[in-house]
């Protein structure tokens, strides 16, 4: 298991939330509960939630750049050290690079989905052409992001 992915996504509540990015955070979480909760068919409606969710995904890294930075020299510090290591070690950061980025910019720049709605005998569930669970990335990359500003909120 990788390490951030610890503690239920749905009850854990970090103490400290004084930063603007955990408003787009909770609404991955929400968009997270409605995949886990509704079934996926062959009708395709699931799209429109995955859109949103990759937006919101690469949201927060917006808001802690444009505007959490602003909030003080400290916030302003942390936060670029935070982007420097995540830029440096892109391996340990892969979820961010190479499903949340590179998602994002298929989606709004391109219109094209990574993911694709697939069918086997148990139903149909959301996968990348490798075969990777595209909603598990989604749940991987939402405990990312809370380990992230977890971390941050203890720095600032």
């Amino acid at each position: 298991m990788i390490s951030y992915i610890t503690g239920d996504i749905f009850i854990l509540t970090p103490p400290k939330q004084s930063l603007k990015a955990w408003i787009p955070f909770w609404d991955c979480v929400g968009i997270l509960f409605e995949f886990q909760n509704s079934d996926v068919d062959e009708y395709e409606d699931w799209r429109l939630y995955w859109v949103a969710g990759i937006t919101l995904l690469r949201t927060i890294g917006h808001v802690l750049a444009k505007s959490d930075s602003t909030t003080s020299e400290k916030h302003k510090t942390e936060i670029e050290s935070l982007w420097d290591i995540w830029k440096t070690d892109r391996d340990e950061n892969c979820i961010f690079w190479e499903f949340i980025e590179k998602e994002r910019n298929n989606l709004l720049k391109t219109y094209t989905f990574g993911a694709k709605l697939a069918q086997d005998n148990r139903g149909y569930f959301v996968e990348f052409a490798n075969g990777e669970d595209a909603f598990e990335l989604f749940r991987e990359a939402i405990y990312w992001w809370r380990h992230q500003l977890m971390t941050l909120e203890e720095r600032v």
